[in-house]
């Protein structure tokens, strides 16, 4: 069952721990980048998967991600399977996920998604004035990055200028605004693959709203399967078939879906949880190729 990962990041703790299961299994592996195949001719490689771990499509130019969109088109078409599947990682942003919850009647948050600087002010604004909280994020950045909340901003001229700085600093031109909810103190993340929960994980940082690991939270197990059910609904929703649903439990326990993960980090909840996530992956796809 030959494997080609192709990623432009090859050294990400989690890419590697698939990797060496890979390797443990006896499973061939190649690895590719971007910039190692040319169009219009692709070679025939010899593989019967192909594992895409890294945000390609949600970093570098415009020109950069239709290269490597045709690039993974040619794979499917050529090899079959890609993983996540490339519609998946096309529609991949907090955008779509807001959409998707919306046509679903899930719990989320307020949200607006917009490119229109007025229209992001006139949200924050309203909501700031109403004695809520708003949080800005990046529509596809993970790990926390650029996540930041607007309760310090003193006057409304500074958060106009605010907004015009993080657009550029941080939103690319694209505002995601969001209420901030008030919660219990932690977040659940919930790992998804081929439609089965193989884990979970409370996360909480008493010096951060930010609960992911990567910006300081810390982990520990969850084991109430009371979210599973939705977790599972929503990857199908967005159709990502390896994914980390992050629930947010409100004061009143209504649980708020904040994110679908196309490419969840894991290794935090490897640690608390015990649980060879790396495994449950190589698992998936051998069931793939032995369908």
């Amino acid at each position: 069952m030959p494997v080609l990962i192709f990623t432009d990041n090859p050294t990400v703790t989690e890419t590697q721990l698939v990797l060496n299961e890979l390797k443990a299994r006896s499973v061939r592996t190649r690895f590719l980048a971007p910039w190692d195949v040319s169009l219009p001719e692709i070679p025939k490689y010899d593989a019967d998967l192909v594992y895409v771990p890294s945000n390609m499509l949600n970093r570098g130019s415009t020109f950069e991600l239709i290269h490597r969109l045709l690039i993974l088109r040619e794979f499917e078409d050529q090899i079959g399977t890609v993983i996540n599947p490339v519609e998946s990682m096309l529609n991949y942003s907090k955008g779509h996920l807001t959409i998707q919850l919306h046509r679903l009647g899930l719990s989320h948050p307020e949200t607006l998604v917009t490119e229109n600087i007025d229209k992001a002010y006139n949200f924050a604004a309203g909501l700031l004035d109403s004695g809520r909280t708003v949080v800005l994020k990046p529509l596809c950045k993970g790990r926390g990055v650029g996540v930041i909340r607007l309760d310090r901003i003193r006057s409304r001229e500074d958060l106009l200028q605010f907004l015009a700085w993080y657009g550029r600093a941080h939103g690319e031109g694209v505002y995601y605004l969001q209420e901030f909810v008030t919660n219990l103190g932690y977040d659940v993340r919930v790992m998804v693959i081929d439609g089965e929960v193989v884990g979970r994980e409370k996360r909480s940082n008493p010096e951060d709203f930010r609960y992911n690991v990567s910006a300081g939270g810390t982990a520990e197990p969850f084991e109430d399967p009371v979210y599973d059910e939705l977790a599972v609904g929503v990857a199908e929703a967005v159709g990502l078939k390896i994914t980390g649903i992050d629930v947010l439990p409100a004061e009143d326990g209504t649980p708020y879906i904040l994110e679908a993960n196309c490419f969840p980090g894991y290794t935090g909840l490897i640690e608390a949880t015990g649980i060879p996530i790396q495994g449950r992956i190589v698992d998936y796809f051998q069931r793939i190729m032995t369908a």
